[in-house]
């Protein structure tokens, strides 16, 4: 692993809670002995070298961007005999890393040094850190001028390893640590034996722990939390039964919590329950840090019942805690419900951290609430998180999401140090809200400053302004980035290309894209049958879900809803209606708006309207709004006046009549030859208007000069088409001045605005 893109990946890594993990993530390392086993409070003494030994590090040009690892240990060369006393500074240690990048470097820096334990401790403090790289330059550095390491330094240089997940390191240390007899130090063995499971290898780990004589109980604690950082839950519950058996009852913090992340792991409630009740049993019930992951391991079940119950019944809670039920409120897109929490803890004294305010901002979004979205803006400020790339991202999100885009942009503009995640958010911003053409020229100013590699996130949100547009050429050569960057391995990018290629009308590269699919997910099934169904191919839409039904994948609402859209479009009635059968009969789904509003409007426009409108008739409410809709259209499609207006009735009664029912139904009347019940229709509309203060929409016709928008005038003026008198207004022309007539009609595929 290149250690420059290991530093450019951790600058540039989310911020997040160290305790946000589904089953509560906690950051325990057994590198690190707790406080009762602290190095600093029993500093291994480094043996004593015997004389002959030489340390291999004179002629090293350390460089981790061009040399393995493994060749920088094969080049040590010799240094004096006392090996532990030779003289270096931090500088000469540290090589020449990122300025700013860490505080105890900074503190070092220039500062002679005769002895290892300075050394040692400026690893150790970057590891603690999290700047893994430059732990693992100073540790290598070190050795280079000359300065032995000893116990504590290794412990330092083994905890970066285990952040960093590179085998390489623990593996050279391990016979480094054999050669120079620091291998019966406890300290030593239990920080390899973490480093071995942190970098997914627990068999070594759990090899190194069979070879130890008499572990204690931190070294216990790294195989337990090593087997569940490599998800062998069942196996760590049974070490953690062998610790039992070996020392009683363990009245230990790390222990409770890495049994509770193997419990929530197991996915049995029952085990998590025990796990509960032995932790109130031995009275870890009160540490803030057990429980927040007896939460964590109830919210891994997903029941928000579960979640609520413990939250409240929980004896302490800090920050963590808040934010983590936060979290889980919003994966349950419970919105409303995380801003309300948000004001009971701010009522509780707890203060908010950078983590639950970006939950916030997130929740916002959800909610497409500007004005709360504005003061959660301001507390952000105010509590001086507003430089900080997480909490700006969500910002834009948010406003985005709101509709705000102006503010959204004027956010982007003001930070100075933009990530790919902010161009992202701007791009999408852009795409949701219709100006997917205004978010490419974003992306082209990004790719052509040469700032970013683009990533799936970004590649998806790029397709998706492709399927706005219908640009079929640019998703050409997105598809191609996608397999030359490797792209195309993530799910949700092909999926994308999916949809976009079957709403470009390219449904034999749709097919192709999802017949490259390894592991398909019901989103690859449902994505492929839509674009079977919006291009008139119902029936390999139909044969598509049938093949579906025979696979492993489970159907859902979404699938059975795209079927039947197929259905509609192509004629397929009788095939709908059997597949809305079993989908109520067999699956147990309950039909929502959508999909009685498909199926009334598929026997509608087949002419079926007394069972069409039967199905409707089932409905209540403003669920029932679509069905009768689809049942006005079918109405005035076959010319049938009377079902026209029983469902313009309902419509009206359901208060959520617009501009095209309106049309639709002084269509009808006109057709008819009842035009003062058309004209009564508008009036209503216009009076509707009127109170509520919306104004009448409008369309743009440009013409090249004066004579042509004059005779257009004549020849429209005060004519009447399909029952439908001509509304004309005027505007001016930006460049010429010219009066634009704007008809004002809905079989014309003018823009519309105000609507």
């Amino acid at each position: 692993m290149a250690h420059r893109a290991l530093r450019s990946r951790l600058r540039l890594a989310p911020l997040g809670h160290r305790h946000h993990h589904r089953y509560l993530g906690h950051s325990f390392s057994a590198a690190a002995p707790p406080p009762d086993e602290s190095p600093h409070s029993h500093p291994p003494s480094p043996p004593t070298p015997p004389s002959n030994s030489k340390l291999f590090v004179a002629g090293l040009s350390w460089s981790a961007d061009e040399r393995s690892l493994m060749d920088a240990f094969s080049s040590f060369g010799t240094v004096t005999e006392d090996g532990a006393h030779g003289r270096c500074s931090m500088k000469q240690l540290g090589g020449s890393g990122r300025s700013g990048r860490a505080q105890p470097r900074q503190m070092l820096e220039g500062t002679p040094v005769t002895d290892v334990v300075a050394c040692s401790a400026a690893i150790y403090r970057h590891a603690k850190g999290g700047f893994f790289g430059e732990a693992v330059r100073l540790f290598v550095g070190m050795m280079r001028v000359g300065v032995s390491p000893n116990s504590f330094t290794l412990v330092g240089a083994l905890l970066a390893a285990a952040g960093m997940g590179d085998i390489v390191l623990p593996e050279c240390i391990h016979g480094w640590a054999m050669k120079s007899r620091l291998e019966s130090n406890p300290f030593v063995w239990t920080a390899l034996l973490d480093s071995y499971a942190k970098c997914g290898h627990p068999m070594k780990a759990w090899a190194l722990f069979g070879e130890m004589r008499d572990p204690g109980i931190v070294t216990w604690n790294a195989l337990v939390s090593g087997l569940v950082y490599n998800g062998l839950f069942e196996e760590a519950l049974l070490v953690f039964k062998r610790l039992l058996f070996s020392f009683g009852p363990v009245h230990n913090v790390v222990t409770m919590i890495s049994i509770t992340q193997a419990c929530a792991g197991c996915g049995d409630l029952g085990l998590c329950e025990s796990a509960h009740a032995y932790s109130v049993k031995i009275g870890l019930d009160s540490d803030v840090s057990v429980t927040n992951s007896i939460l964590g391991m109830y919210l891994g079940f997903g029941s928000l019942l579960i979640g609520r119950d413990i939250f409240q019944k929980i004896a302490v809670n800090d920050v963590v805690s808040w934010t983590m039920m936060m979290g889980f409120l919003l994966e349950e897109a419970q919105a409303i419900e995380v801003i309300r929490l948000f004001i009971q803890m701010r009522s509780s004294g707890v203060a908010p951290d950078r983590v639950a305010m970006v939950m916030v901002a997130q929740a916002c979004a959800h909610l497409g609430d500007g004005r709360i979205g504005k003061l959660v803006h301001d507390q952000i400020v105010i509590r001086g998180f507003s430089g900080e790339l997480p909490a700006v991202n969500s910002l834009i999100t948010m406003y985005a999401k709101c509709g705000d885009l102006s503010s959204a942009r004027m956010l982007f503009d003001s930070t100075m140090e933009k990530s790919l995640v902010s161009w992202t958010a701007m791009v999408s911003a852009y795409v949701e809200n219709g100006y997917a053409l205004e978010g490419m020229h974003l992306f082209a100013k990004m790719r052509h400053e040469g700032l970013f590699m683009i990533d799936s996130v970004t590649l998806v949100t790029l397709l998706l302004a492709c399927y706005e547009i219908g640009k079929f050429e640019l998703c050409i050569q997105l598809h191609g980035y996608c397999y030359k960057s490797g792209l195309c391995l993530y799910k949700p990018v092909l999926n994308t290309l999916i949809a976009v290629y079957g709403k470009c009308g390219y449904v034999t590269l749709a097919h192709r894209v999802f017949d490259e699919i390894i592991s398909r997910n019901a989103v690859s099934w449902n994505t492929m049958i839509l674009s079977y169904g919006i291009n008139g191919q119902g029936e390999k839409a139909v044969a598509l879900f049938n093949e579906m039904e025979k696979s492993s994948e489970d159907r859902d609402s979404v699938t059975y809803l795209n079927t039947l859209l197929a259905c509609s479009h192509s004629g397929l009635v009788d095939d709908g209606v059997l597949i809305f059968r079993r989908m109520i009969n067999e699956k147990g789904i309950n039909p929502c708006p959508k999909h009685v509003g498909c199926i009334v409007d598929m026997l509608a426009r087949a002419g079926r309207l007394d069972e069409a409108a039967g199905v409707a008739s089932l409905t209540h409410n403003k669920i029932g709004t679509n069905a009768w809709k689809a049942l006005m259209g079918g109405g005035h499609l076959h010319g049938d006046m009377e079902f026209t207006k029983v469902a313009a009735e309902k419509v009206l009664a359901l208060e959520s009549f617009d501009y095209g029912h309106v049309v639709l139904l002084s269509n009808a009347y006109a057709s008819s030859g009842k035009y003062g019940a058309a004209e009564s229709v508008r009036s209503l509309r216009i009076m509707y208007d009127k109170n509520s203060g919306r104004s009448r929409g409008f369309g743009f016709v440009h013409f090249s000069n004066d004579n042509e928008a004059k005779c257009a005038k004549d020849a429209m003026d005060g004519k009447v088409m399909l029952g439908r008198p001509l509304r004309i207004s005027f505007a001016l022309d930006k460049v010429r001045g010219t009066p634009v007539i704007v008809p004002r009609l809905s079989t014309v595929g003018v823009g519309d605005e105000g609507a």
